[in-house]
């Protein structure tokens, strides 16, 4: 099991490297097998290749994303965070409030993340974030 100094690291290196746009940091500070449920309800994201498609997602063109961990509790292994969320979204401003749980294993890799949030009122969720259907 991780100990708390090695998840308190893993999440920061997950801010500052989403925030400072350093990709391949933020791609090493993950599993291979990762699993994202973000958010929980939408499609399951998979995988490196789920976070190469998330990250492109957030900063393709008209699109920029700044994260702030609000509050954080740790407990066994697990993360879990109010965040807040600042972001363009077809260049228009968007701001949101997310919970956010994180697994982290013995080598200090998150492995499975579950987010809890919704598009601001008046506001629709991306597709790509959105339950596929069948």
């Amino acid at each position: 099991m991780p100990t708390k100094e090695q998840i308190e690291n893993t999440m920061k290196i997950h801010f500052n490297s989403w925030n400072n746009q350093k990709k391949d940091e933020w791609m090493n500070n993950w599993t291979e097998d990762i699993i994202m449920y973000d958010p929980v309800g939408g499609p399951n994201k998979e995988g490196k290749t789920a976070l190469e498609e998330t990250w492109k997602n957030s900063f393709k063109d008209g699109h920029h994303w700044k994260i702030e961990p609000i509050f954080m509790q740790i407990c066994e292994n697990q993360a879990a965070l109010h965040v807040k969320n600042y972001g363009t979204v077809e260049n228009e401003p968007i701001e949101l409030d997310s919970i956010e749980i994180y697994w982290i294993n013995e080598d200090g890799k998150i492995y499975q993340v579950q987010t809890y949030f919704g598009p601001p009122e008046g506001r629709t969720l991306d597709p790509f974030f959105s339950k596929k259907e069948l």
